[in-house]
This record gives structure tokens, C-alpha cells and sequence, in this order.
């Protein structure tokens, strides 16, 4: 069987109504096995066995596309993008990005409760988090979402390497310990039990969180990023940097275009060629050179000292 380019089963009006009710969906049976066949021997060589792929040594599990062309054709020619648009009624998507997440077997690493809103220069809401497992996903390691929690207008203070360098504006807030609400029975706190090829779509503005791996595997994901209908740039000096556009290219207002994004899907059949797309970076760098540090448990470290300092006080 080849690879399946559109999802292997339909995008109903129940999985619409469901990503505008909780901010999130599970769509099952998106890509076909040949997918995860073709991908997780490269993400397992990447993200356990710590193999060069040529990937940027400060984000060891991003921008695989521009290194690994099976991850760039999964960006450019898999089920993803459609099946991310129908669900937001977009009309098309221009790729964005692509990381790897991944937990060793009895791992009680966290990812802290956050969204993804103010790490992006940009404005509108159709810039989802599309993850997809490349191996079996149980309830206990899941990424779990709070379910709703996109119908909030919050402006969370971001942990990207900008924000940590900055002084707290005055109109962000820390990002929310939602663990004391697990007893309130009117928050409803979502995991799933997904197969390789299932995928979650995640609003920009949804709580979510990914707890330990207390199971004997790996666990593997690939998160692939579109920019939808409403996108526009809007650039902020505490956003994540992106790799190959500065900010000075970021007219504001305008949306992303060029061979950095390119169209990948849209519901009259254009799409932009990737011929353009870059295949590596503007740099170099000693080969031996790399970090494993992750940003989200550097602060999840300095988010603990100050909650700790709080409570003291």
C-alpha cells in the first residue's frame, strides 16, 4: 500500500463541533501504516539513540524537515494538513514547522501546563498543534488537554529563551497550575488511547500538559505546525525565534508566505512548490556540538522556584 495522501477516514461535523467545544480533537486512522513504518525508524535513531542528522544543536528535535527528507514529505504530502483544515473550516495551510516529542520508557519528565498562543508572532487562532504518534499511546502518557480552556483570552507569559531574558510585561500572567482542579467535576481533563497514525489537533489557546512515561516503551510523537485562513504576522521580541526569518521580515498584519511557508493544502487543489524549501540552515557548527536541554523543563524549573518562593512568602 502507498502512502496515503488525504486521512483514511472522513472529517465529520461531530469532530468540527468537538474541536470548537474543547479546544481539541481526536481523529483516528489519519495516516496509513507506510507512514509510521517509513518515520519511526528515523525519529527513534533521532530522539533515543541522540543520532546527527544535521539538526540545529539548540532544538535537537525541530525542524526535521529541512535535514530528513521523510519528514519533509510528511510536512508537504501527508493527510496532516487536511485533515488539520477541515476540522477548522480553513480553506487552506501553509506549513510552519515540525518537532519531534519524545519520552524514555519509566520517565517522570514533565511538560508543565501551558498553550502555545504567545510563542508564535502571530495574530489568529488557525495555527494548531497537529501531533501524531509514531508508537502506541496509552491514557497514563498521553499529552492531556483541558478541555474548554481555549475559550479563554489569556495572554500567558511565554518560557521561550526571549521571554527569559525579559521583564514580565504587565499585561502577561504566569502560566496555570491546573493539577489543584482535577477535583473539580465541572473541568474536564482529556487522554487518550491513540495508535500510531491517530492525531490530536490542538487550538493554539488550549491548556495542555504531558506527564511521565511510567510505560516500558518509548514513546514517540511528531508535531507537525500550519499557519490556517487567519493568520497574519505579528511579531513580539518575547516570541520563539524561527529559524531562516527574522523579524524585520514579519511585515505586521501581512500573512506568511514564501518558500520558508509554503501552501500545502487548500480546498481548490493549489499548492505551492517546495522546491524553494531550504534544506538545512544559515549556519554552521562543530559537529560534536549539541544540546538536549528542553525548553520547557528549564522552565518548569524556574516556574517550581518562584512558586516555591511564593508559597514562603
Amino acid at each position: 500500500m502507498a502512502l496515503n495522501r488525504s486521512p483514511l477516514e472522513p472529517i465529520t461535523q461531530e469532530h468540527i463541533d468537538t474541536y470548537r467545544r474543547d479546544g481539541v480533537v481526536c481523529l483516528r486512522r489519519v495516516c496509513n501504516a507506510e507512514w509510521i513504518e517509513r518515520l519511526l525508524p528515523l525519529a527513534t535513531r533521532l530522539a533515543a539513540n541522540k543520532e546527527d542528522f544535521g539538526l540545529l544543536p539548540s532544538y535537537p528535535g525541530r525542524y526535521m524537515s529541512r535535514t530528513i527528507a521523510e519528514f519533509r514529505e510528511l510536512a508537504f504530502e501527508s493527510p496532516l494538513a487536511e485533515a488539520a483544515c477541515r476540522v477548522m473550516e480553513s480553506k487552506e495551510a501553509r506549513f510552519f514547522f515540525d518537532e519531534i516529542f519524545a519520552k524514555p520508557p519509566c520517565s517522570e519528565e514533565k511538560t508543565i501546563w501551558h498553550t502555545d498562543r504567545m510563542g508564535w508572532p502571530v495574530s489568529g487562532k488557525m495555527v494548531p498543534s497537529l501531533w501524531m504518534p509514531l508508537t502506541k499511546v496509552t491514557k497514563a502518557n498521553c499529552l492531556e488537554v483541558l478541555a474548554g480552556t481555549h475559550e479563554e483570552d489569556v495572554r500567558y507569559w511565554l518560557f521561550s529563551p526571549n521571554a527569559r531574558k525579559m521583564i514580565k510585561p504587565p499585561d502577561r500572567v504566569p502560566h496555570v497550575d491546573c493539577e489543584p482542579w482535577r477535583q473539580d467535576p465541572s473541568k474536564r481533563f482529556l487522554t487518550w488511547d491513540m495508535e500510531p497514525g491517530d492525531l490530536l489537533i490542538v487550538h493554539p489557546w488550549t491548556l495542555h500538559y504531558s506527564g511521565g512515561n511510567p510505560n516500558d516503551d518509548w514513546r514517540i510523537a511528531v508535531s507537525v505546525r500550519i499557519f490556517g485562513d487567519d493568520i497574519r504576522w505579528d511579531p513580539r521580541p518575547d516570541c520563539v525565534n524561527l529559524a531562516g526569518v527574522s523579524f524585520d521580515e514579519m511585515v505586521q498584519g501581512e500573512r506568511p508566505e514564501g518558500p520558508l511557508f509554503p501552501l500545502v493544502w487548500s480546498a481548490d487543489g493549489r499548492r505551492d512548490s517546495t522546491e524553494d524549501y531550504p534544506r538545512g540552515f544559515a549556519t554552521r557548527w562543530k559537529r560534536e556540538r549539541k544540546s538536549d536541554v528542553n525548553e520547557y523543563d528549564v522552565f518548569a524549573k524556574s516556574l517550581a522556584a518562584a512558586r516555591a518562593e511564593e508559597r514562603r512568602a
